[in-house]
């Protein structure tokens, strides 16, 4: 029944992102990458484009922030991030532990909390084993990045986890790359 229930919402959540596809080609890169930016950042973040749909993109007038979620068909992988400018914290380690001091309310009842690095990308993660009394075994990371004066809060997770899965959740955030927005100058 639950297996059923997320089935249906993961087939919901790809029809939603239908709209977005079109305007996917625009994102890819000639070696087969998704591109993410906001106006305002000097960098664009890039992912291997593998399964991934996109579901929703939001740029905020001011072009310093947005917000970006996909998933990955093939993996299950839920990929959810901000940009915005560096604020409230400075470094990875720093961003990570204002995001885990800072909480949620929908992370009911966290278990197996653990802080990590992934190479050099400060991390926590935990397994939300149920959401509102129905069994999910969600397995979260965040993971934070901070380059060149811009923040990218990063959250991955997955229904159903199983431990064997968690090189999943590494290799996704080591596959994360910034590479510098090409310059334009005035008159070209």
């Amino acid at each position: 029944m639950l297996i059923k229930k997320l089935l249906t919402l993961f087939v919901l959540l790809l029809l939603c992102s239908a709209a977005v596809m079109a305007r996917i080609s625009k994102m890819v890169t000639e070696d087969g990458r998704l591109e993410f930016t906001v106006p305002a950042a000097p960098w664009t973040l890039s992912l291997p484009k593998g399964e991934i749909a996109i579901q929703q993109q939001q740029i905020k007038p001011n072009k310093q922030e947005g917000y970006f979620s996909m998933v990955d068909k093939k993996t299950y992988l839920f990929i959810s991030f901000f940009i915005e400018p560096v604020r409230d914290c400075k470094d990875s380690e720093t961003c990570r532990d204002m995001i885990l001091n800072l909480g949620n309310p929908s992370w009911e009842n966290p278990q197996n909390l653990v802080k990590s690095r992934i190479d050099d990308i400060s991390c926590f993660e935990f397994l939300i084993p149920s959401f509102r009394g129905k069994p999910v075994k969600q397995q979260n990371l965040y993971a934070e990045f901070v380059k060149d004066g811009y923040w990218v809060d990063m959250h991955i997770s997955m229904p159903l986890y199983d431990p064997k899965d968690h090189d999943l959740f590494e290799q996704f955030v080591k596959s994360v790359r910034f590479d510098p927005k090409a310059s334009v100058t005035k008159g070209n």
